[in-house]
């Protein structure tokens, strides 16, 4: 072995027992360390943003315009008088959520079928006869609702067509005129309005009109009647209704 190969090996085995007295004492002085469980690393973190959009591209802007509308509906429980009826109404919109919505009713005059067969007495001769356009009931209503946007959305209905949609609900309080006499209702509702443009679409409802008024069949109401209009015991109505209008905005 010459010198050289000596002189390596002693350099080597000098640096191996300095690099251990270094880290033999780290070793040893090395101590359990505990982390928050909040202040971990998970396994995906989401962005957080000053301003947070629900909506990043809206097409059809409604927030500070008006919304007006003609429509037809029915009331699916009505048993005496006709359950067609018109609507006029017009939403101004604060935003993109909330609304102020004032609905005006009006009820087509005149008997359902049901009540036409009561009113002319049916197929047995010893039926009496009860025609209920004798007694007071709705003939218009006018509402002031607030209107609560819940969601917006778009619907593909085509490969190359796309609709928007926002779904809302209804609440508000509105006077029923009954002729003779009238009385307050209140309007609850959920509905749907469907875009085809930025300006026209259709608008859904399905509303429950809650009022107290006269209960027709607490007269006789032969066709020889003439009750006043006071003297019908109350009642309080839950009638529901389906609405379809069709909307432009301005």
């Amino acid at each position: 072995m010459n010198s050289f190969s000596i002189q390596s090996w002693r350099v080597r085995l000098v640096v191996g027992v300095m690099a251990s007295l270094v880290v033999l004492p780290i070793i040893v002085l090395a101590e359990d360390i505990e982390v928050p469980e909040e202040e971990l690393a998970r396994e995906s973190v989401l962005p957080v943003f000053e301003k947070r959009q629900a909506v990043l591209n809206r097409s059809v802007v409604t927030a500070k315009r008006t919304e007006l509308g003609l429509g037809i509906g029915m009331e699916i429980n009505e048993p005496y008088y006709n359950d067609l009826m018109f609507s006029l109404q017009g939403t101004y919109n604060f935003d993109e959520v909330n609304a102020l919505n004032i609905q005006g009713l009006f009820w087509m005059d005149g008997l359902s079928s049901y009540g036409e067969q009561l009113a002319a007495g049916g197929t047995d001769p010893y039926f009496d006869k009860f025609d209920a356009s004798k007694a007071p009931h709705p003939e218009w209503g006018l509402f002031a609702n607030y209107q609560f946007i819940a969601y917006y959305g778009k619907i593909s209905v085509t490969k190359r067509g796309v609709m928007n949609l926002n779904l809302f609900g209804i609440g508000g309080l509105g006077y029923i005129n009954m002729g003779e006499l009238s009385t307050v209702g209140l309007n609850l509702g959920v509905g749907q309005n469907l875009f085809f443009t930025r300006n026209f679409g259709l608008r859904f409802d399905l509303r429950w009109l809650i009022f107290q008024g006269p209960n027709a069949t607490t007269q006789s109401l032969k066709p020889t009647d003439s009750p006043s209009a006071s003297s019908f015991d109350d009642r309080i109505f839950y009638n529901t209704q389906l609405g379809l209008t069709g909307i432009f905005v301005l």
